[in-house]
């Protein structure tokens, strides 16, 4: 099976084990708006935001959350980032765009994604690393080319603490949401109209 078909199937799954009657992905919302949920999980006209969205530590002082994988697809009006993690449930988390300049947290590099827009992931408690200090991702860049996300960099992965960069075609709008059994985080991000 080519790589990309693989993608699309391992980021659409979740909405596959949603109709096979596991618990819906829940959408966050920023903490200044009404808490909406998602009314269908593959709504391709979703409104969206560009306002921050932020979640605190389902279980505050737990251990850091493994990240396992990063799958990315382009789906029907949107772009679909997926994090996936080892355990039952994601880490605390906030997203924003942002327009500043962004630096490698060991290094203090600076670091730019390709596109318009850079959208921001942090993760928390959580690392891209297992217990050996070894990298638990193949891929820590990633050139993409999609509608909406062009790009994506691993910027960030020390004490607890991991982050990503998406360069967007534009900073538009945007959501999140979060499921069990995998436990994944899903950005998706509107294309252009």
């Amino acid at each position: 099976m080519p790589r990309r078909t693989v993608s699309i199937v391992i980021a659409f799954a979740p909405l596959v084990i949603t109709a096979c009657g596991r618990r819906e992905p829940r959408e966050s919302v920023p903490d200044s708006a009404a808490a909406v949920r998602a009314s269908v999980p593959h709504d391709t006209t979703f409104a969206g935001t560009t306002a921050p969205v932020q979640r605190a530590s389902p279980r505050p002082g737990a251990p850091p959350r493994i990240l396992r994988s990063v799958e990315v697809a382009s789906g029907p009006g949107y772009d679909r980032v997926v994090f996936e993690f080892a355990g039952d449930s994601v880490p605390g988390y906030h997203v924003e765009y942002t327009t500043t300049l962004v630096r490698r947290c060991g290094s203090g590099d600076p670091v730019s994604v390709a596109g318009a827009g850079t959208l921001v992931v942090r993760l928390e408690p959580a690392q891209a690393h297992d217990e050996r200090g070894m990298p638990t991702l193949v891929e820590r860049e990633r050139a993409l080319g999609l509608p909406a996300v062009r790009e994506m960099k691993l910027v960030c992965d020390f004490e607890g603490q991991v982050e990503w960069l998406l360069g967007v075609a534009a900073a538009g709008p945007y959501r999140v949401l979060d499921s069990t059994g995998p436990a994944r985080l899903l950005v998706d991000v509107r294309h252009g109209r």
